[in-house]
């Protein structure tokens, strides 16, 4: 199948008898190029240092427990998210709030990544029920009505 050229989530399903727990040694990558494509967002008064949640992220994998994934609160960055889904078949996507390119490229590099190290899995883009995109932080949604203006 070929890929769109833009899209709003990226979902990388694992197949077979695949479990979190067969991410441990491709998940450091992942969470890297999620942390990279996030620079321009940081916040120099981030928390939660990307260090200290790669190791939460790792531990529960290595449980093979739901990681929480790469959620920041940022308007515009990327979100690396483990859904709470069929406990049989793990899931994760990366999203944004519009339609980009970033996202495809990012789903195919990670889905590169995992047929390289074996782990099987299926690929499905804009999956979420998202509703209409919002408008920008701070202003009204598109066509609300909520801005007048003073002319």
């Amino acid at each position: 199948m070929t890929p769109p050229v833009k899209a709003r989530s990226g979902h990388i399903l694992l197949e077979g008898r695949g479990q979190f727990h067969d991410l441990v040694r491709v998940y450091p990558e992942i969470h890297r190029k999620v942390v990279e494509v996030n620079r321009p967002f940081a916040k120099e008064t981030e928390p939660m240092l990307p260090e200290v949640l790669l190791e939460e992220n790792l531990r529960d994998l290595r449980a093979n427990r739901k990681p929480a994934g790469y959620n920041r609160p940022d308007a515009f960055g990327m979100r690396l998210i483990f859904p709470i889904a069929d406990p049989r078949r793990p899931e994760f996507y990366f999203s944004k709030p519009a339609r980009c390119q970033e996202i495809v490229q990012m789903t195919e590099q990670v889905s590169a990544m995992l047929r390289r190290r074996g782990i099987r899995h299926s690929v499905e883009y804009d999956r979420l029920p998202l509703g209409t995109p919002r408008g920008l932080p701070g202003l009204p949604p598109v066509g609300s009505g909520g801005f007048v203006s003073s002319a």
